[in-house]
């Protein structure tokens, strides 16, 4: 998510995951109550202001994502997504314990428990701490994007597993929830913790990190008939942890992002296509992408939109410190410091966007016609060593392969989603064995 490029799938997805008939039971479905504007943040009651930030953000105004976002964000025209029905449904996650169930989870009546988000009335900042807690719910409970293909991963605890589900016995089977729709029924929706969470052997629960089993491609094939070959082909190509979020080919596979760095970040999306100016930027990124990702055809309540950005702002309170990876590898800092630090920006470790010629990395994605900039984002280093595999399209699985020499070379036989060379990213493939090492130690720390 930012690149928020998969809070929920994107543009792409989306298409393939609500047919127009569940769209006409979104477009039904209102919030019975909805949520009262703040009195001291503009993004939740002026429209202007909302716009302002908006034509600030985009990077790129001439690209498709742009020009959709100019075209009915607050655009005051009749086609504006102000005027589509606010959707905070009544929703309930899907229990580890009904995967045990014969014949598997019903995805098509809800319990008496399922309820809505509870919205504040108002919060006084973007840090009160009500709005951080509904930013928590609504990462595990709102939901984002409805996913009709997904009931084949929910047969049997096998199959959660197969398709990369998350198992957990306290908070369910991989952010999954159901909801209730306008017309009575339910769907079966993905949440952000969905993509962006990872659940260890030992309970552990990390939110915000890249679940790097997610393979939404294989499901989204299985799930759904009457695909074209050609696009089943390029679905099944994505693997693990990756999705096309950007084009309705699937041509276009992103790694699903890490979350947990975000309040360090400076632009959002792989290939820069927003400017982060403050906290607004992230919330406007989060609204619009519900929208897109619902076809437009409902709209989240912007309370929840706000509070989402303001709890993924609080993750980054769980990643190490710069200075305790000094100190594990204290000949790794100073490396860093001369050959890292002019891109990766100390106190954030990021930096302004770099050429495509520069990095030297598959430039696809930056030429994107969709969201292409002709850059990418410098990603913050804040967690990079718990992150898993790296670059924008994920083929590479480690820093130590990253920082191996025979990466760029066709013997190299690491890449992940394919084979042969990981050209790009130079930058200290010429150090000594030993300082390639201490340099490595210290990301890891991070």
């Amino acid at each position: 998510m930012l690149g928020l490029p998969c809070l929920t799938p994107g543009r792409t997805s989306s298409r393939l995951l609500a047919p127009a008939a569940l769209c006409a039971l979104l477009v039904a479905a209102c919030t019975a109550a909805p949520s009262s504007p703040g009195d001291s943040l503009p993004y939740l009651d002026d429209p202007s202001f909302r716009r302002a930030e908006l034509e600030a953000s985009l990077v790129n105004p001439d690209n498709e994502y742009s020009q959709l976002r100019l075209a009915h964000y607050e655009s005051g025209g009749p086609g504006d997504w102000a005027l589509l029905p606010e959707w905070n449904p009544a929703a309930e996650t899907i229990a580890a314990n009904e995967l045990d169930a014969p014949g598997g989870v019903s995805t098509t009546s809800l319990s008496p428990s399922a309820l809505p988000l509870s919205l504040p009335a108002s919060v006084s900042s973007e840090d009160d701490p009500a709005l951080v807690a509904l930013g928590e719910a609504a990462f595990t409970h709102y939901p984002t994007s409805l996913a009709p293909y997904l009931p084949v991963a929910l047969v049997s605890r096998s199959a959660a597993s197969k398709y990369g589900l998350w198992v957990d016995e306290a908070r369910g089977v991989g952010g999954l929830v159901r909801a209730r729709m306008g017309d009575g029924s339910v769907g079966l929706a993905v949440t952000c913790s969905t993509c962006h969470s990872v659940h260890a052997a030992d309970g552990t629960w990390s939110p915000g990190m890249p679940n790097p089993h997610l393979d939404v491609g294989a499901a989204m094939v299985a799930g759904q008939g009457g695909l074209d070959p050609a696009l089943v082909s390029e679905m099944l190509a994505w693997g693990p942890g990756r999705l096309d979020v950007t084009t309705n080919t699937g041509k276009e596979p992103v790694r699903i992002p890490d979350l947990r760095p975000v309040r360090w970040l400076t632009y959002l999306q792989q290939d820069a296509t927003l400017h982060v100016r403050d906290l607004t930027t992230l919330a406007i990124r989060i609204e619009t992408l519900i929208i897109t990702s619902n076809e437009q055809a409902v709209r989240p309540p912007r309370m929840i939109s706000l509070a989402l950005a303001a709890y993924l702002m609080s993750l980054g309170s769980s990643l190490p410190s710069v200075d305790g990876a000094s100190a594990a590898s204290p000949a790794g800092a100073s490396l860093f410091t001369t050959h890292c630090a002019s891109c990766h920006v100390p106190p954030a470790l990021t930096g302004n966007p770099v050429p495509l010629a520069t990095i030297g990395t598959d430039p696809t994605l930056g030429l994107s016609l969709v969201r292409g900039t002709g850059t990418y984002r410098v990603p913050s280093l804040h967690g990079v060593g718990s992150r898993g595999p790296l670059l924008h399209d994920g083929t590479v699985p480690s820093l130590g392969a990253f920082f191996d020499p025979a990466r760029i070379t066709p013997a190299f036989t690491g890449k992940l989603h394919g084979t042969g060379a990981v050209p790009g990213h130079l930058f200290g493939l010429d150090l000594s064995d030993a300082d390639r090492s201490a340099l490595v130690a210290y990301l890891e720390a991070l």
